[in-house]
C-alpha cells in the first residue's frame, strides 16, 4: 500500500535547511580561512594553506571559489550576516524607538571592535586596499537602512521623535547609516579611534536629542 505525504509548511522550512554536501564543504573552507587570515592576514595565506587545513586538494578549493580573495570575501560577508542578525536580535529586544536605535548603533560599533581585534594583520592590508572592500557593503547597507527607516517610523508613530522626522525618511536612514559606516571603517583601520567606542553612548545621546528635537 502506498500513500502521499502531505509536508505543511513548517516541515518544508525543516528540510530547506538542512545543509547540502556542497554547504557542509563551502563551511569548512571559510572556517579554516578565517582562521588563517585572522592569523597571518589574506597576503601571506595561500590556497594551498587553506586546502592543507582542511586536509584536502587545492582542486576541491578550486571548485568552489576561484581565488583566496573570493573566499576572503565570502569570509567577510558571512561575518556581516552575523553581525547584522545580532543587531537585528538587539533592536527587536529594544522597547522603545530610541533603545532600538541605540541597539542597532551599539550593538555594530561592538561587533566591529571586536572583529578589529581579531584581524589585527588584515588591518593594514584594508588600509591600502579600501576600494576592494566598499562592493561587499551594498548589500547589508540595504537591509540595514531599511531597519533603520523602521526605527525611525516607529520613533514618529509613537511620538518619541519628531513629526518632521517623518518627511525626511527617504534620505535619512541612508545618511545614518552611511555616517555609521564611515566611523565603523575609521575605528577597524585606525587605532586613533579604538577608544572611540566608550563614548558612542554620549554620541548617540546628541544623535537621539536632534530626532526629538522639534523645530523653533
Amino acid at each position: 500500500m502506498s500513500f502521499d505525504v502531505i509536508l505543511d509548511h513548517k516541515t518544508i522550512l525543516v528540510e530547506s535547511m538542512i545543509p547540502t554536501k556542497d554547504d557542509i564543504i563551502r563551511e569548512e573552507i571559510l572556517r579554516e580561512a578565517q582562521q588563517l587570515f585572522r592569523q597571518y592576514g589574506v597576503k601571506k595565506t595561500t590556497m594551498e594553506d587553506i586546502a592543507k587545513a582542511m586536509g584536502k586538494g587545492k582542486s576541491t578549493l578550486y571548485y568552489y571559489y576561484c581565488s583566496k580573495e573570493e573566499i576572503f570575501d565570502a569570509v567577510i560577508l558571512k561575518e556581516m550576516g552575523e553581525v547584522f542578525n545580532q543587531v537585528k536580535q538587539a533592536v527587536a529586544k529594544a522597547v522603545t524607538a530610541e533603545d532600538k536605535l541605540r541597539a542597532f548603533t551599539l550593538t555594530k560599533i561592538k561587533a566591529v571592535q571586536k572583529y578589529a581585534n581579531l584581524y589585527k594583520i588584515v588591518k593594514g592590508e584594508m588600509q591600502e586596499n579600501l576600494h576592494c572592500m566598499k562592493h561587499l557593503h551594498t548589500e547589508y547597507d540595504t537591509h540595514e537602512i531599511k531597519l533603520v527607516k523602521e526605527i525611525l517610523k516607529y520613533g514618529v508613530s509613537n511620538g518619541e521623535f519628531s513629526k518632521v522626522i517623518g518627511k525626511e525618511l527617504g534620505i535619512l536612514p541612508s545618511v545614518m547609516v552611511s555616517s555609521l559606516r564611515g566611523l565603523e571603517r575609521d575605528m577597524f583601520i585606525d587605532a586613533r579611534y579604538a577608544k572611540l567606542e566608550p563614548r558612542m553612548e554620549s554620541i548617540m545621546a546628541i544623535m537621539i536629542r536632534g530626532l526629538k528635537s522639534d523645530p523653533v
